[in-house]
């Protein structure tokens, strides 16, 4: 009987398979649902058979391979520090001076 490890350490984050935290397996998860329900789509609407078989092949290996990628390269919390990149702002306008005119020196 093999001995299974139930507790890898306090505060560890989720690990499967390669990726690293909880975040990242949502993503797989939520994506080849995605990838199936297109391949559901397709064969509804009636499209050929190999045609739905290889796009849905492709595009459940796109999408892991993609979601591997950014396990690797960002770690537990860099999908949540990528998104929140990209909601900052470029640039702060004012088009007002009396914010510099309020400024006392010290």
């Amino acid at each position: 009987m093999g001995h299974y490890p139930l507790n890898k350490g306090i505060n560890k984050p989720i690990e499967l398979k390669g990726l690293v935290g909880s975040r990242y397996i949502f993503m797989l998860v939520a994506g080849l649902g995605g990838v199936f329900l297109g391949f559901i789509v397709l064969r509804i609407v009636g499209a050929n058979t190999y045609l739905s078989v290889a796009l849905a092949l492709g595009g459940g290996f796109a999408w892991v391979t993609r979601v591997f990628a950014l396990s690797a390269k960002y770690g537990e919390h860099g999908a949540m520090k990528l998104r929140a990149k990209g909601r900052q702002p470029q640039r702060i306008v004012s088009r007002n001076a009396r914010l510099f005119k309020d400024l006392k020196q010290s």
